[in-house]
């Protein structure tokens, strides 16, 4: 009858059992094994595992407080609210602790140091440390200790700022520095941390399809493309939200504007004509906002389908008259030479005989037998006769 009411309890060595009496705290129990007579069922036991380090009863700080027999197995660590902690077990990094917060550790669990940093100071996270709290992956939400009304973040923002790039860096909605290539770290508790990145190099941008009406109504479809260059990022950031959006944005009304002015036979004649306006229209704009331009132009120029078949037959058409004005140019020049050469022949007797005999030379080509009497007179009488 009384086997029922003995308790044995066993306490491995990575354990802590805590024996109640009556809801009342009475022992902590330490590695081995325990046995009790619990006749009016009076006992509980509650068991930690010390490999957690945290001591995480409910109640932990109201115990700690009550029970001095507690007390002489956990120590306690409370950091301010400006403060983050490095929190070190047996040497190795364990973990982040939030600002405010406050840690009750098994003294037996292992050899505790908490590093303190002050956020008012600096909240920029040096190399060194970045690369150790990343090797401890310590820098996750999940790893993060804290109690559970402290919202749980990533202890640190990490930004990496690429070649020729420059970023800069906004502290609660405040523009604090500008940083060169490079990777970097900043703790975000009770902060806010942004980074912008601008690239410095030239940058190509195509403003594609723009459907545009010419000034002769003319519906055309236009491809541009551009050449731009930040140079001052504090200008570009603080005068637009987005550098390369309105930069867009301005050239598609400068190409609009440009092309709305002039008829389409007169953009076909003129190529350089859309890019130097546009550039002009633009070139003021962008470097009120620390860009310039570089260069612009136009990649091509797409008509609709029965626009396109119209030129075409206009085109057909000039070189058809054209082809015209060339062939009746070489006939009036061919009657001009054949007069001109008669008129040398009717004064020289001599000219006009040459041409007899080249004719009949000609003539004489074309004939398989020829039979001649009376001589060559009577030949060139019967035969050829100029004039």
């Amino acid at each position: 009858m009384l086997k029922g009411i003995k308790k044995i309890i066993k306490v491995a060595d990575n354990q802590r059992v805590l024996m109640f009496k009556n809801q009342q705290l009475v022992d902590v129990l330490t590695t081995g094994k325990y046995q009790f007579w619990d006749i009016k069922n009076e006992l509980d036991f509650t068991s930690f595992e010390l490999s957690d380090f945290i001591f995480s009863a409910p109640n932990a700080e109201r115990l700690l407080k009550l029970y001095p027999i507690l007390a002489q197995h956990l120590e306690q660590w409370q950091l301010s609210e400006n403060e983050v902690g490095l929190f070190y077990a047996n040497g190795l990094l364990h973990g982040v602790v939030a600002p405010g917060e406050q840690m009750i550790l098994w003294r037996d669990a292992a050899d505790f140091r908490v590093e303190k940093v002050s956020l008012d100071e600096n909240i920029a996270v040096n190399e060194s440390l970045l690369r150790a709290i990343n090797r401890a992956g310590a820098n996750q939400a999940n790893r993060l200790i804290r109690s559970e009304h402290n919202k749980a973040t990533q202890p640190i923002a990490e930004f990496q700022v690429a070649q020729d790039h420059i970023g800069l860096l906004y502290i609660n909605g405040q523009l604090m520095n500008q940083l060169a290539a490079g990777r970097y770290g900043f703790w975000q508790f009770n902060h806010n941390v942004e980074l912008k990145t601008y690239d410095c190099r030239a940058q190509l941008l195509d403003i594609s399809g723009q459907e545009i009406l010419s000034k002769d109504r003319v519906s055309l479809r236009i491809n541009l493309s551009a050449s731009i260059k930040i140079n001052d990022v504090e200008r570009a950031a603080s005068s637009v939200e987005n550098v390369n959006d309105f930069i867009y944005k301005t050239l598609q009304l400068a190409l609009r504007e440009a092309v709305g002015i002039q008829s389409l036979d007169d953009i076909l004649l003129d190529k350089l004509y859309i890019n130097e306006t546009v550039k002009a229209l633009v070139t003021t704009q962008l470097n009120e906002i620390g860009v310039s331009l570089l260069s612009v132009g136009v990649k091509d120029i797409i008509l609709p389908g029965e626009m396109k078949a119209i030129l075409n037959q206009v085109v057909e058409a000039q070189k058809a008259a054209e082809a015209n004005v060339i062939k009746r140019r070489e006939e009036t020049s061919a009657t001009r030479s054949l007069h001109n050469t008669a008129k040398v022949m009717e004064n020289n007797p001599t000219l006009l005989r040459l041409k007899e005999l080249e004719a009949l030379e000609k003539v004489a080509e074309k004939i398989n037998n020829l039979n001649v009497y009376g001589g060559i007179e009577e030949l060139m009488k019967g035969t050829v006769k100029l004039g």
